[in-house]
């Protein structure tokens, strides 16, 4: 039988959370800056971060069930997941729920000038979202793993080779919907579900920060965004999920918040690998950057924006793009893309829909189809005139390496007003492919191959 037990049903003997404060302090308190055990283990008051909010810790009683409570005779305060009020070390919540529900308790605590959520050393069981607000914090430790649950299953419209569906759907783990949100040291396990989740989806929040956490086993998308400002993700790990690793896209794609503009964003120093579409996409976006990141073992374009205007792609590692259900002219490292299928109505037609003032510059790319490739894919292949209606303009590629690309080293399929130059182009078939008929006004030269 489930069970909780909310604030003020916290009184008990010594002996009953010792354990798990010893625990949780051990762990937490050092590294958060908390005194807030003593030399017994007992919490002691007024214990806080200075300058953060209020403070409230997740974490989980390793006690067994059978002796829970015996400190007291009550088993108050004994549950599976418990909330410590930082302030005052009380618990604040003990419940036998799915960790979700602690973490939301945590969250709804913090007061009107935001906080900080501190999540244990331990694997957090979710059995659905939990929901982040306004200027919060959510960190953890060395060990801090939130698990995802299944939900049921449905087919992907895109199975790989090695897929078979029907695949298994689950939930997103933390959603942001919040002002001023940071998200760090977290490890986020998809638990193998493959559809309609996030380990992170933030959506119509200015000011987000996700940071040193690792995406593994499942997920739709990684990281992503929808509808938000002054966006930064930064040195995080992804490894596999099934369609993107960062994005401005959402799960279940076509859903409300899918395909929605953000603005001012930063994706910078992350390894993202083993996906069947892009591993960074930022779609509908303006004025950003993508820089320093490692990137390997994509379907489609490793790093793909489409459309998206004002940004730099610069200094990233491209490497061993495996080609899946290609798009005309093939995948690249770095594409820069006009797709229709991407755009919402709302934007369709304007000049958002298009790609504009990209710069693409001192990126290594090796082992990818083609190296660097800009491109027009309209809903109707037969539709050819939108190759120059809808083509990417204003574009500058300067000063990449690319290598091993077996089709092209540089591919512009559509494109208008666009600078390719100084870059280095080794051990490729054809260095530089431009499809004339659908180019205006582009400027090369100085451009150097070999073998």
């Amino acid at each position: 039988m489930q069970s909780s037990t909310p604030a003020g049903d916290t009184q008990r003997g010594a002996g009953l959370l010792q354990t798990t404060r010893r625990s949780l302090l051990g762990s937490i308190g050092a590294a958060a800056g908390l005194g807030l055990a003593s030399g017994d283990g007992r919490a002691q008051i007024s214990g806080g971060i200075p300058g953060t909010g209020d403070v409230y810790f997740v974490t989980r009683n390793e006690t067994p069930a059978a002796e829970r409570g015996r400190g007291n005779g009550t088993g108050r305060g004994s549950g599976t997941y418990l909330v410590v009020d930082g302030s005052t070390g009380s618990v604040s919540l003990a419940t036998d729920d799915t960790a979700d529900v602690a973490f939301q308790h945590a969250f709804d605590q913090l007061g009107e000038s935001g906080g900080t959520v501190v999540a244990s050393a331990h694997t957090f069981e979710f059995g659905g979202p939990a929901t982040v607000g306004d200027d919060t914090l959510v960190t953890g430790q060395r060990g801090t793993r939130l698990v995802a649950s299944q939900t049921g299953s449905r087919d992907d419209p895109a199975p790989t080779e090695r897929q078979e569906n029907p695949l298994p759907t689950g939930h997103d783990l933390l959603r942001v919907r919040g002002d001023n949100v940071a998200v760090t040291d977290i490890e986020f396990d998809g638990a193998g579900t493959q559809l309609d989740n996030q380990a992170v989806q933030a959506d119509g929040c200015d000011g987000l920060l996700v940071a040193n956490t690792r995406t593994v086993n499942g997920f739709q998308m990684g990281i992503s965004f929808t509808r938000c400002t002054n966006v930064t993700v930064r040195d995080n790990e992804v490894v596999d999920p099934n369609w993107y690793g960062i994005t401005s896209r959402s799960a279940p794609a076509g859903g409300e918040s899918d395909l929605r503009r953000s603005s001012d964003v930063v994706i910078a120093g992350n390894r993202v690998s083993g996906m069947k579409f892009n591993n960074i996409a930022p779609y509908n976006v303006s004025h950003f950057v993508v820089s320093g990141n490692v990137v390997f073992d994509g379907g489609h374009s490793l790093i793909a924006c489409s459309p998206a205007q004002r940004g730099a792609i610069v200094g990233n590692v491209c490497r061993d793009l495996h080609e899946f259900a290609p798009d005309p002219g093939g995948e690249a490292g770095i594409e820069i893309e006009y797709k229709e299928t991407h755009l919402r109505d709302a934007i369709a037609g304007t000049p958002a829909a298009r790609s504009a003032d990209i710069t693409i510059a001192g990126n290594q790319v090796a082992g990818c189809p083609v190296g660097i490739l800009s491109r027009t894919v309209p809903a109707d292949s037969d539709e050819t005139e939108a190759r120059r209606e809808q083509r990417p303009h204003g574009f500058t590629v300067t000063g990449n390496a690319v290598s091993g690309a077996a089709d092209a080293g540089i591919r512009v399929r559509s494109g208008e007003r666009g600078v390719v130059a100084t870059n280095t182009l080794r051990d490729i078939g054809t260095a530089i492919d431009v499809a004339d008929g659908y180019t205006a006004g582009l400027q090369m030269g100085l451009n150097a191959t070999g073998p």
